[in-house]
This record gives structure tokens, C-alpha cells and sequence, in this order.
């Protein structure tokens, strides 16, 4: 499978499953992550949280870097990011590609999916509206 840099679920999911030592983020607020619900397989390292609710890239690829620890060709990883509704995930993928990551691609419709003409998420696409496996603490 060829590598893409914006995935839909199912094209998510399959990577994943395809890939053993593929990474799977979710960048999501610890809040988000908590009530909402997350993708299974997927480990949390927040894009933006409390208490600044600022990004900052620098911890972010820390953490990513910390999370690689002990792997072999770590800039060749294939990381797999997921937000709420793609923004955060892109944000975080141009982030990793200029740490020098190579394979670095994103759920493009999320965790919730886009609004839809009521200005409400998981009506139109998304990983849990696509059916897609999650879980929720």
C-alpha cells in the first residue's frame, strides 16, 4: 500500500492493521479523549491541552521522539494522527515532517467527523460515524 498523507478511516484503520510498527496518535485534549471516546490501539500525546491551550511543537515531537525510544530508523516510522476533526492532526503532522519525519499521515475527517448544516459533528464521517473500533473511559 502506497503511502498517503491524508487517510480516511477505514484507510486508517487497514495502515494500522497492516503495519505492527505503526504508532497511532490520538492529539486530542486529555478531556477529549476521557468523555468522548478514542480510537483503540491509539495512545494519547495532546496536540493543545489545559492549562495554556496553546500547541507547542517542541513537546509535542518530545513526546512522539520519547514514544519511538529504542526503535530502529525512528524518522521512518509510520505515525498515524487523529483529532477531532483533522485540524489538529494537520497541525501536528507539518510539526513531525519538519522533525524529519517521513511517514507521518492523518484521519483527515477524525475522531467526531465535519459539521454538518446544524453545526453538529458524527453525522456525516468520522471514525466512530464510519464505524470504525473506539472505546471510551
Amino acid at each position: 500500500m502506497s503511502f498517503k498523507r491524508n487517510l480516511l478511516p477505514k484507510m486508517a484503520i487497514e495502515r494500522f492493521l497492516d503495519n505492527p510498527d505503526a504508532l497511532f496518535i490520538d492529539v486530542r485534549c486529555k478531556a477529549e479523549h476521557k468523555y468522548v471516546g478514542y480510537p483503540q490501539n491509539s495512545i494519547l500525546i495532546p496536540w493543545i491541552d489545559d492549562p495554556s491551550w496553546e500547541p507547542d511543537s517542541e513537546a509535542f515531537s518530545a513526546s512522539v521522539f520519547k514514544e519511538l525510544d529504542g526503535r530502529q530508523n525512528i524518522l521512518d516510522t509510520e505515525i498515524i494522527l487523529i483529532c477531532r476533526s483533522g485540524f489538529r492532526s494537520n497541525e501536528a503532522l507539518k510539526c513531525l515532517e519538519n522533525k524529519g519525519f517521513t511517514q507521518v499521515s492523518h484521519v483527515a475527517s477524525g475522531f467526531e467527523g465535519d459539521l454538518d448544516e446544524n453545526d453538529h459533528r458524527g453525522n456525516l464521517n468520522g471514525w466512530r460515524h464510519d464505524g470504525m473500533p473506539w472505546s471510551q473511559s
